[in-house]
């Protein structure tokens, strides 16, 4: 058999493989900076480039020498040994030690493997594979094996390194930092059970930029090991080698495309634009006409094979008519009986062009034969374990004796040359139709050589014509934007990118353009400001100078409303229950406080009121308490409203109720109906701008039968035998003021003597919890005030006390006791004269819980907690002192103003305490008191530089020049090189 140049099927598929290898391996050789990772990533294409050049010259050359193509292939153990060290180092090397062991045993292992290869067949006997249409040796094991652990290992680097690189914080990593805290064997056998699926997780999932990249070159292992496994089914006779042919060219370039992405877009080398679209373009390209060159091979051996049936049927038509006029392909026709066996047959020659006789057939089945033997043998080692080399081989050749061939399909021979066969059956006899094996190859070539060539001139016209368009329309105006930004980079705002295109990378620069001129722009106005600094410092000082004593006047004038209001509504808030069965007591704590005149008020919308009346007739007539907790809608002033107008409304009802000891000749029912329509007709006369929610209870002072309605209030609490609960369980009335869709009932319960009913507002629920990432956490659980109730026992004070521990109160808080027949039952509340020691325990309470949330850097918390201490007592000067000083560090100027005005009152020695004031009274635009203040300072250290400058300051914004002055050159002597003396001098125009 001569030999010659026959592209096969495959020859068209593997060169495409070969020449991505070898494009992307030359993009890395002329690649700058390379790396380590780049070098072998480099060899490892290499290795596979040689791979698919071996395949290709094995699919192209027709002649037993080709069998030496493996010789190639199997050099692709060296790809795979610079990718286990590709793998140790991308991104880095984390096992360097192990990695100086691992990488030269592996190169062992491949060089070893090689070697033994190549003794092992050399003269070793050249097989023709007729389902992939090459030769081959019938050997090769060894070398799979060796090729296989190196796989493993670079698996083993891949999984472990993504592993190390992940940061997974899903739920498994939570189990297994919580099973830190458990008893060690608990901690071990929990651990255990986590590894794997935690690791797994880390695989599948890695979040960090490096374990993403890792893990695609997984992948690429994993496609890898896919192509072994569709070996194994190929040579099992799962798979046509087809079909083995064309999956693995697609795993391939995948394989590929996977591998070149990664690294492109991981690498820390730098990349070019055009690299990336060059590789992707190139991957792309050959993919697609590699594909589309598999369709069109494999269409044109369906076309042959219809050729050759055609002309099959015709020496079928001319045998039954005794002819033998045969078609001219037709190179033998034989015959034998119809009967079962692949070999071994007795075969009449009714026909020959190339010389066939019995000797020749014997021969070549022979050959055929003992190659289809082999073949089959390693198929059944699989299905048939633990059989012998005898028992294997008499299993095959009574299979193979039992075998029916198929009619209509093609088959081969050996004989002399090589043969494509079909065969029909007519009667009893079986024929059989050769055609020539070249022949059928040679059409083949003649499409798979244009092919080849479209592919190569493809990626030629690719590389060359690509760069060339690329350069003009992306590389170049990429390059001059690159270029002004860098420009720009080094001040330089004189630049303007020129557009050729107004596509993407046009707009970008006309983007950049009007960017640049926005930015100089600026700059000449910021220039400008500066040039004219001087001029505006001075306009805006007098500007903010007078808008400070505006807002200042402004703030007296609300200030003053604030008293007026507070004044007016202090009388209406009065617990004037005189019952010796019924105790009330009350606390209300508004959120709002102002400072008006050096006087310290409270504003807000909370209200509680307590009172007596006698219903029924003169002779015959029951005691009651009566006992309300309000809450209007809305802030400061609206709220206050709100309250003010219930407490005149309420007082006005019992004016008229109780005044001179009367005796109403009503029911409790219809008095509390009477009390709620005035009051809802009063609210609704606002249209519903004022609101307010409300309880108003009647206890019979005799039994404690208590008649109430509830609008819209929190739940009222019933405190008995040491348990809290609430006597609501829903929604039965709205606000006054508002429509309500609820009918209008008085509700009735008994208290028995020792009962405590607790009334309160939203402020007891309204608390804030804590701050997480700038988000306020707000108590939303209106069971935690029955737990405060139950640890405070009912005490009024414990209970606001336990509910500051808890949170701060972010609304008005009030708060009504009332209890019935108590044993050892507390005074009617005076809050001047009985309750002094209560109040120095929760003011000690609460400055403790101030200082703390200070210190821990809840300052605001803090401020909110130390401000209801200062309401009940302002005289406290530690309390005084603390407030001072942390309103004054969170800027609160008007509150530091306040407090530390009250403490300097007291306490006029402190110096420091002098400025903290001064300089809060000239935020708040008071110079005139912040002079008075800092002159304080200056009677008692006349030599603190910081004071003097700060008083040339207020002279200097007085109006006083010369006593301005006079502070700066008293400072300078001081402290000469003082940058804000300087200043002052410059704006005094003292140089």
């Amino acid at each position: 058999m001569e030999a010659s140049i026959l592209f096969s099927h495959h020859a068209s598929g593997v060169f495409s493989l070969f020449l991505l290898t070898f494009v992307l391996s030359g993009f890395l050789v002329f690649k700058k900076s390379r790396t380590l990772p780049t070098y072998y990533l480099l060899i490892m294409y290499l290795g596979y480039g040689t791979m698919f050049f071996g395949y290709f010259l094995s699919y192209s050359i027709f002649s037993p020498l080709a069998a030496y193509h493996r010789y190639l292939t199997v050099f692709v153990i060296f790809g795979i040994v610079g990718f286990i060290g590709f793998c140790y180092h991308f991104p880095r090397n984390i096992y360097p030690k192990e990695s100086k062991i691992v990488i030269p045993l592996s190169l062992v292992i491949a060089l070893a493997a090689w070697i033994h290869f190549i003794l092992k067949t050399v003269g070793k006997e050249k097989i023709y594979l007729f389902s992939a249409h090459h030769y081959s040796f019938d050997f090769g094991k060894e070398a799979s094996f060796a090729i296989l652990l190196c796989f493993i290992i670079s698996t083993v680097i891949l999984i472990r390194k993504t592993i190390y690189f992940s940061r997974y914080s899903g739920i498994f990593q939570k189990w297994n930092t919580s099973s830190d805290s458990l008893a060690l064997p608990v901690r071990i056998l929990a651990k255990t059970l986590i590894f794997l699926p935690l690791n797994i997780m880390k695989i599948i999932l890695p979040s960090r930029k490096e374990g993403i990249a890792l893990r695609a070159f997984l992948v690429t292992v994993i496609l890898n090991i896919l192509n072994a496994y569709n070996n194994v089914l190929n040579k099992s006779g799962v798979l046509s080698y087809d079909t083995y042919a064309i999956a693995y060219f697609i795993l391939s370039v995948v394989t590929i495309f996977f591998i070149q992405s990664a690294y492109l877009n991981h690498s820390p080398e730098p990349t070019s634009f055009m690299g990336k679209i060059l590789s992707s373009a190139v991957v792309t390209v050959v993919l697609a006409l590699g594909a589309i060159s598999y369709i069109t091979l494999f269409s044109t051996d369906k076309s042959i094979e219809k050729e050759d049936l055609v002309e099959m049927n015709s020496v079928k038509t001319e045998i039954r008519n005794g002819d033998t006029n045969f078609p001219p392909n037709v190179r033998y026709v034989l015959s034998r009986p119809v009967g079962p066996g692949m070999f071994d047959h007795k075969y009449d020659i009714l026909f020959s062009k190339d010389g066939l006789n019995q000797t020749i057939l014997k021969e070549g089945e022979k050959y055929y034969k003992n190659q289809q033997l082999k073949e089959a043998i390693e198929k059944n080692k699989k299905l048939h374990k633990g059989k012998s080399e005898s028992e294997l081989e008499a299993i095959t050749l009574k299979e193979m004796k039992d075998t029916n061939l198929p009619l209509g399909s093609r088959l081969y021979r050996v004989a002399g040359d090589f043969f494509i066969h079909y065969d029909f059956v007519i009667g009893q006899t079986r024929y059989e139709v050769g055609f020539a094996y070249v022949e059928f190859r040679q059409v083949i070539h003649d499409v798979a050589r244009w092919l080849i060539l479209i592919i190569f001139g493809t990626t030629i016209f690719i590389l060359i014509a690509f760069p060339i368009l690329l350069r003009v329309s992306l590389i170049h105006p990429l390059n001059n934007l690159l270029s002004g930004v860098e420009k720009v980079n080094h001040g330089d705002l004189n630049v303007n990118v020129p557009i050729k295109a107004m596509d993407e990378i046009g707009f970008l620069s006309l983007s950049f353009n009007s960017m640049v001129d926005s930015i100089r722009s600026a700059r000449e106005q910021l220039q400008e400001h500066a040039d004219h600094l001087e001029e505006k410092v001075e306009e805006r000082t007098k500007e903010v100078q007078e808008k400070m004593e505006e807002v200042q006047r402004l703030k007296i004038q609300q200030d003053g409303d604030y008293f007026l209001t507070s004044l007016l509504a202090k009388p209406l808030f009065y617990n004037a229950n005189k019952s010796s069965k019924v105790n009330t007591s009350f606390l209300i704590r508004q959120k709002k406080y102002f400072e008006f005149r050096n006087k310290q008020g409270e504003l807000g919308g909370d209200i509680c009121l307590t009172g007596n009346l006698r219903l029924g007739t003169p002779d015959n007539y029951r005691k009651f308490t009566m006992a309300m907790n309000g809450d209007a809608m809305g802030k400061s002033m609206q709220g206050a409203g709100g309250s003010l107008v219930m407490g005149v409304v309420m007082n006005s009802i019992m004016a008229r109720s109780a005044a001179n000891k009367r005796v109403l000749a009503k029911t409790p029912e219809e008095w509390l109906t009477e009390t709620y329509t005035e009051i809802h007709s009063v609210f609704k006369s606002f249209d519903g701008t004022m609101v307010i929610s409300a309880t108003v209870a009647l206890i019979e002072d005799e039994t404690g039968e208590m008649f109430y309605w509830n609008a819209e209030h929190p739940f009222s609490v019933l405190y008995r035998d040491g348990k809290a609960s609430f006597i609501e369980d829903t929604l039965e009335l709205r606000k006054l003021g508002l429509d309500s869709e609820f009918e209008f009932k008085v509700k009735t319960f008994q208290l028995h003597p020792g009962d405590l009913i607790i009334l309160a507002s939203d402020g007891r629920d309204d608390l804030l919890l804590s701050v997480h990432n700038n988000k306020r956490i707000i108590n939303e659980d209106e069971n935690v005030f029955l737990d405060v109730v139950e640890r405070s026992h009912g005490d009024i004070k414990s209970i606001e006390q336990n509910i500051r521990s808890i949170g701060e109160v972010i609304d008005d808080l009030s708060i009504l006791r009332i209890g019935f027949q108590e044993v050892n039952a507390p005074a009617i509340e005076q809050r001047d004269e009985n309750n002094e020691f209560a109040d120095k325990v929760v003011l000690q309470s609460l400055y403790k819980e101030g200082k703390e949330l200070y210190r821990n850097g809840e300052a605001q918390k803090a401020i909110s907690i130390l401000l209801d201490a200062y309401a009940t007592d302002n005289n406290n000067q530690k309390l005084n002192k603390l407030l001072g000083l942390i309103s004054f560090k969170e800027k609160d100027y008007p509150l530091a103003v306040k407090v530390l005005s009250k403490y300097l009152s007291q306490d006029p020695d402190t110096a420091e305490l002098w400025y903290y004031l001064s300089i809060a009274e000239k935020r708040i635009g008071n110079l005139a008191q912040s002079l008075e203040a800092a002159m304080m300072v200056n009677q008692m250290q006349p030599m603190n530089v910081q004071n003097l400058v700060h008083l040339s300051d207020l002279n200097r914004l007085l109006g006083n020049r010369e006593e301005a002055i006079g502070f700066t050159k008293s400072a300078e002597e001081i402290d000469p090189e003082n940058k804000n003396i300087r200043k002052l001098k410059k704006l005094l125009e003292m140089d």
